[in-house]
């Protein structure tokens, strides 16, 4: 058996997903999987290989790898941990593309670290999806090599399906929602094999139009990014679950940038950057996909919602409104004509309730929906329950979606139905609604939210295409190391001010050496200077609107005093008098950090002590282009305040805008060095007088 040329490392995964033949290692933990793969219409070679066993699952079985009769293009992997790395090692010399190793026992548990890295190094260049692997399919041509039954599908599916690990893909695979699976595909540790892999493969697959990630941890950022970028350029929409959320922000730090954007955020930020859609939950992701490629993408959020009760109007309204559609009354010509065909005690509004017309004929209702969707709308949904088949005559029912759907094709819009509980509809009803070309949502709350999920894409998709690939990618993150020190205010102003940030005029002092105050204008600020001290208010090393140089020499004589007594492990041998910033309108908190394997993290937020209260902030990775910031500047609840809010006067947002973007761009220049940076507050002040950077903080590291 000669050793077969194997090509790039996608080119091997591509393999892999539509090998002509296989080969399966294991014993009786194996039988299931042979037996799926046999299920599902694997028409390739199937080889099985067990040194104890004449015969496995109706197949022969041959002693070790180096007898299969030729070099198989894939292979899964299920022996006895033991035996994992020389099998590995073995397949990697004979040239077989790629393996699946379902064994467990690597990083997963404490102490296998080691093995892992063994295993990679056996396995060279040959690419291993796993350890502690479910498995992968490749549905559209009946490809599947997974641990167990993972559900019937035709080669007419859509969505690729790219999972940590097995039970995700299993309620994906299994549930009965109508998702036309293309791909499943378990990463279990992600030792050589990526969720980027993997979607660079399917996404050079044509009949692949959306794609579920499940992460529990993102292994390969910038990889993820570049597959993103492609994602991005084809259109593809990507719904992303990350999982373990809940403790990956619990880091201590001084910073109020650090604990405002913790990991999870910095994640969710890395997903909005990519133009990912973030999900909550697997039935979620579920109704999101099914909207994304069951409709057209819906030009904007304004949604003409009908249903046949009022509690539904209610809790749909709830619903609607919390994801953001937007639900304006319908106008006066449509409410006239409504009324011709509504029942008399119900009244044209928006969500409309069509009471008992829900029983009326199909022309009726027909003209009804007409009149309903003659407006201006985005997109059309339609709430009703189907009853479970044999307890009622589901005709009404079917008569109503029918002619609801009929009226929204006529005007061009993208339709809904959304099932009030989120239990599967009848299927009989769900075929029908997707030939009327509808998209068929299960549950009021995921249905709604699938909706407010697809207009999101469109925005993203729009957005994503005017933005250089620059914005998208993440750049090479340079090593950060040696000995961690931080810089006082007085230190880090210095180095704003070299990077084009406004700071206000001040002067350093000693108690003993009061000198130039004159210089001033006043009010002025005194501060005590310490790279240990970043809450300054809470232990009184500040004061205050202080209006001559006799109030500030003395302001510094008494802090002095007062810090030596009160905390005297806290050196102090300086202080900052700067003049006080006038015209403020409002405080902003701008952050800098650094995330391993990702990058620099850039936060937006509302500014001064109240910062972790409100915990108003947008998060996002550098770089980031001047529109990019302003747009998440406008997404501050502080942002009224600063347009301007009841009459007030207007802060200069250019300006605040520029000071981020230049402070930035200062982060990208010094990342070799800068671990932290933080501006708080950044005082915006009237419009036309500029932001000023009037407290700084930063944590860098003495080699670059």
């Amino acid at each position: 058996m000669g050793q077969r040329a194997n090509g790039t490392r996608q080119e091997r995964l591509k393999r892999m997903l539509t090998p002509q033949s296989a080969a399966f290692l294991g014993g009786a933990s194996s039988i299931p999987a042979i037996e799926y793969c046999r299920l599902r219409g694997f028409r390739g070679q199937i080889y099985v290989v067990n040194p104890r066993r004449s015969e496995l699952a109706g197949f022969p079985c041959y002693s070790s790898v180096s007898k299969l009769p030729t070099v198989p293009d894939m292979a899964y992997i299920a022996v006895p941990r033991e035996n994992v790395i020389g099998v590995v090692r073995e397949l990697s010399q004979l040239g077989v593309a790629g393996a699946v190793c379902n064994t467990s026992g690597f990083s997963e548990m404490q102490g296998g670290e080691a093995s892992q890295r063994d295993l990679v190094k056996a396995a060279g260049d040959m690419p291993v999806i796993g350890p502690n692997c479910p498995g992968v399919a490749n549905f559209a041509d009946s490809s599947a090599f997974m641990i167990d039954e993972f559900g019937a599908h035709g080669t007419d599916g859509a969505v690729a399906v790219v999972s940590n690990g097995g039970a995700y893909i299993s309620d994906m695979s299994c549930s009965d929602r109508a998702l036309p699976l293309a791909y499943a595909v378990g990463l279990g540790n992600q030792a050589m094999v990526t969720a980027a892999d993997i979607m660079h493969v399917v996404l050079d697959d044509d009949r692949v139009r959306a794609i579920n990630l499940y992460m529990e941890g993102i292994a390969d950022p910038a990889g993820l990014a570049r597959a993103g970028l492609k994602a991005a350029r084809k259109g593809i929409p990507v719904v992303v679950i990350k999982g373990g959320r809940t403790s990956a922000g619990r880091r201590a730090a001084q910073s109020h940038t650090a604990s405002l954007a913790g990991d999870e955020i910095v994640a969710s930020a890395l997903f909005r950057r990519l133009g990912f859609i973030e999900v909550r939950s697997p039935s979620e992701a579920l109704e999101t996909l099914k909207m994304l490629l069951s409709t057209p993408r819906p030009k904007g959020w304004r949604t003409a919602f009908a249903t046949s009760s009022g509690s539904y109007a209610v809790l749909g309204s709830d619903y609607a409104e919390a994801n953001g559609l937007i639900m304006p009354a319908p106008s006066p010509a449509a409410s006239a004509d409504l009324q011709n065909h509504l029942p008399l005690f119900v009244h044209p509004t928006n969500p409309l309730d069509i009471s008992s017309a829900h029983n009326a004929d199909f022309d009726l209702q027909l003209k009804l929906f007409r009149a309903y969707l003659s407006d201006e709308w985005d997109l059309a949904v339609q709430v009703m329950c189907f009853p479970p088949p044999g307890t009622s005559d589901p005709d009404s029912w079917a008569k109503s979606t029918r002619a609801f759907a009929q009226a929204a094709s006529e005007r061009g819009l993208p339709a809904v139905f959304i099932n009030s509980l989120p239990e599967p509809m009848p299927k009989d009803a769900r075929d029908q609604i997707l030939a009327h070309g509808v998209a068929a949502l299960s549950g009021l709350e995921d249905g709604f939210r699938a909706v407010a999920n697809a207009v999101r894409f469109s925005e993203l998709a729009g957005h994503l295409a005017e933005r250089a690939a620059e914005e998208i990618l993440l750049p090479a993150q340079p090593a950060c190391s040696g000995p961690v020190y931080s810089l006082d205010e007085a230190a880090a102003k210095s180095e704003l001010s070299k990077a084009g940030l406004s700071v206000p005029r001040s002067i350093v002092v000693e108690p003993d050496q009061i000198t130039d105050l004159d210089r001033l204008a006043y009010p002025v600020v005194v501060k005590a200077l310490s790279k240990d001290l970043s809450h300054k208010s809470e232990v009184g090393a500040v004061a205050l609107h202080l209006g001559s140089p006799d109030e500030a020499r003395n302001a510094v004589l008494n802090m002095a005093r007062k810090l030596a007594e009160d905390v005297p492990e806290l050196s102090v041998a300086s202080f900052l008098v700067e003049e006080m910033v006038r015209d403020a309108v409002g405080e902003l908190l701008i952050g800098v950090r650094r995330v391993n394997i990702i990058g620099l993290v850039l936060v937006i937020g509302t500014g001064g002590k109240e910062a972790e209260l409100f915990r108003d902030i947008e998060t996002l990775l550098l770089p980031a282009s001047r529109k990019t910031i302003a747009d998440a500047l406008r997404k501050l609840k502080l942002f009224a305040l600063l347009d301007g809010w009841r009459g007030q006067p207007k802060g200069d947002v250019e300006a605040a805008v520029d000071a981020i973007h230049d402070f930035g761009r200062f982060a990208i220049r010094h990342q070799e060095r800068l671990l932290e940076a933080e501006i708080n507050p950044l005082i915006v002040c009237r419009q036309g007088r500029g932001a000023v950077a009037v407290d700084a903080v930063m944590r860098l590291s003495r080699e670059g």
